[in-house]
């Protein structure tokens, strides 16, 4: 069963975060945006942003710094939770709805594992995902749909490059 959950006006993340569900952040400070290689190393830096969302193959994170406290909401596919006072509720699993996959912006540059767009003034980096393109190829995060009370709802599952098969 997969649930969502969430907690808000915290001072720090909850302590309950299996960070170990997660292989990868996209976090945001105000002067960039970065991809980190989870680990039991980089986790806790990663948590330290104003915002990010954290994914894995059965579970997602989301948290945003806000002027109440810190914004916590989470997806598991393996119906956990984040505790107390979370509220969750069951999701249904919408199979089949597209998109699959969200594109990143640029394109792999030669000989490198970054990426060019030229509407960004500067080279991307997504990390160790970088290698996974071809030279002059894509990537992509895979997607999962979701049903909540006729809302409709996607978490992130894996960077990959584009079009690759699941």
């Amino acid at each position: 069963m997969s649930k969502i959950s969430s907690l808000e006006g915290l001072a720090i993340m909850p302590a309950v975060v299996r960070w170990d569900e997660f292989e990868c952040a996209i976090v945001e400070s105000p002067d960039r945006i970065e991809f980190v290689e989870l680990s039991a190393e980089t986790h806790a830096t990663a948590a330290m942003h104003p915002r990010g969302l954290a994914f894995g193959p059965r579970a997602e994170l989301r948290w945003q710094r806000r002027a109440k406290g810190l914004h916590v909401v989470y997806i598991s596919d393996d119906n956990e939770t984040l505790g107390e006072g979370s509220d969750p509720v069951d999701l249904t699993e919408a199979a089949g709805r597209e998109p699959a996959e969200i594109l990143l912006w640029g394109e792999k540059e030669r000989g490198g594992t970054e990426f060019q767009d030229g509407r960004i003034p500067r080279l991307l980096d997504y990390g160790r995902w970088g290698a996974l393109a071809p030279e002059g190829g894509r990537l992509a995060v895979r997607i999962k749909h979701y049903d909540l009370e006729g809302v409709s709802l996607y978490r992130c599952v894996e960077l990959r490059e584009v079009g690759q098969a699941r």
